[in-house]
């Protein structure tokens, strides 16, 4: 049995002021990065759950396994390259193709699967992860899709394609979705998560080693898991304790990924509150400054930032870029959506994270349903003061989205809200919002959205006031924003 993972790619959209943003972001990020190199083509990173299933799969005994990007090189202007899609599909025949699309790009991995029944009719599509989980019933009754794998696949995904292969019963394996012949949904009860512990070593060579050439970075697992529960965020994760890799996991997983792809690259931790355990951060930087040859990028907290041996074991441990979510200014949406978290030592954190020698990046989110127009104005120039005064190195800026997942999906009217459509291409974070809420219509928040980044491009384009060693060195590095381009 040939398994193909396929990477959906996502339609470029046209958003004023992003060029001066990026071009700007990209001064400040390369030069805290020196050893950043420009992408041969944009994959930017490694899909992560490709090599992550293809070691679960290996483990199960499937050796005849390969990864298909269409990510770097298939996506158009508000569109996919469906000829070239086409014909790398064509030469790629598999007996199952994997699919795990964003929300953003499930129409065109639907897209997608139906170009495979086209082409190959007896292969078997298969849908998981973030988006394919909270819709697995309109997504498995789609007439291209023959399974869905919702929640983790660890268990189901190797159960299914040893049924189809040994052409057993499929009823009992959990985590599964399908439509049965008279068109009843077949629904398997969820299993419990595979623990961290039992999950296989993840299939680094399913990538070629010039994919290396297309990355911006290493992405990186310390942690499954996230105590927080915000509304806005759709990780299925969340609201749940993490459970963590050992030290020497992570470390033997970082080194087989830059041995296979470019000893330059840093590490980015997707872990969403990297710093939310201080012993087992503290653990984790022990171990990688006794590596020595490791710089990383990692998100957390503010809440998660409290202690003080944080600071100096952040950045002598390889540290060299931390993003922190703020999402607002407004201490009434910190309450409401940030699990009360108080803004009040903010200043004073990122000063000693500053004085630590830490470039700090702060997410942002504009439209929330809670916010005036006026409250997400504030949130902007707020960060452009802070950028402006030496505290933050860089901002992200982006539009709410109630995602699939969500209980601002489900439920938009208890938050305020109308949802506008359910055209999820359009479900975009850099797009006009598809909601409306009580305090502000989509076209209203999209006009603060446009005009924000480009008070964040001004304010990041001003000469840097920070006095990191690296991020004053002028870098070689000439492609800055380059990824942004959409022609």
């Amino acid at each position: 049995m040939h398994v193909a993972f396929v990477h959906t790619p996502i339609p470029l959209r046209e958003v004023k002021n992003r060029g001066d943003y990026w071009h700007s972001f990209d001064t400040r990020y390369i030069a805290a990065h020196p050893h950043v190199r420009p992408m041969r083509k944009i994959l930017w990173e490694l899909p992560h759950w490709v090599p992550w299933l293809a070691g679960v799969l290996a483990e199960a005994g499937f050796d005849s396994l390969e990864a298909l990007d269409f990510y770097g090189d298939c996506a158009v202007v508000d569109g996919i390259d469906e000829a070239k899609i086409t014909e790398r599909l064509r030469s790629h025949p598999a007996d199952v193709y994997l699919f795990s699309p964003m929300t953003v790009n499930l129409p065109q991995a639907l897209r997608m699967a139906e170009i495979v029944k086209e082409l190959h009719p007896r292969a078997v599509t298969v849908f998981g992860g973030v988006v394919a989980t909270p819709l697995y019933e309109e997504v498995a009754r789609n007439r291209s899709v023959d399974y869905v794998v919702r929640d983790r696949g660890e268990y189901a995904l190797p159960e299914l394609l040893l049924a189809l292969r040994d052409r057993t019963d499929l009823s009992g394996i959990r985590n599964l979705v399908f439509e049965r012949p008279g068109g009843e949904l077949a629904v398997g009860r969820l299993n419990p998560y595979m623990p961290v512990e039992k999950i296989p070593f993840p299939k680094v060579d399913i990538f070629p080693e010039d994919t290396g050439l297309d990355l911006r970075y290493i992405r990186q697992n310390y942690a499954l898991g996230c105590p927080f529960t915000c509304d806005f965020c759709t990780i299925q994760t969340i609201g749940r304790k993490p459970e963590y890799f050992t030290p020497d996991r992570v470390m033997a997983e970082v080194a087989a990924y830059r041995a296979r792809f470019g000893e330059h690259h840093h590490v980015y931790f997707g872990d969403e509150t990297f710093t939310a355990n201080t012993q087992r951060t503290l653990d984790i930087c022990s171990a990688l400054e006794k590596a020595g040859n490791i710089t990383y990028d990692c998100q957390t907290r503010l809440n998660c930032l409290r202690d003080a041996r944080l600071p100096a074991a952040l950045y002598d441990s390889g540290c060299r870029w931390l993003e922190i979510g703020l999402e607002s200014s407004n201490p009434d949406t910190q309450h409401e959506f940030k699990q009360h978290t108080k803004l009040d030592p903010l200043e004073e954190t990122l000063a000693r994270l500053r004085d630590a020698g830490l470039p700090t990046c702060s997410y942002l989110i504009v439209g929330l349903p809670n916010e005036k127009p006026d409250d997400m104005k504030r949130t902007v120039d707020w960060a452009a003061s802070l950028i402006d005064r030496g505290l933050l190195h860089a901002s992200y800026l982006s539009l709410f989205v109630p995602y699939p997942g969500t209980p601002m999906f489900s439920h938009p009217e208890r938050y305020g809200m109308k949802l506008l459509h359910r055209r999820f291409d359009l479900y975009n974070e850099e797009l006009a919002p598809v909601v409306d809420t009580r305090y502000a219509r989509s076209d209203e928040v999209y006009d603060i959205f446009v005009d924000g980044v480009g008070v964040l491009a001004e304010a990041m384009s001003r000469t840097p006031s920070l006095t990191f060693d690296r991020a004053e060195r002028v870098s070689p590095h000439r492609a800055y924003g380059e990824f942004w381009r959409t022609g």
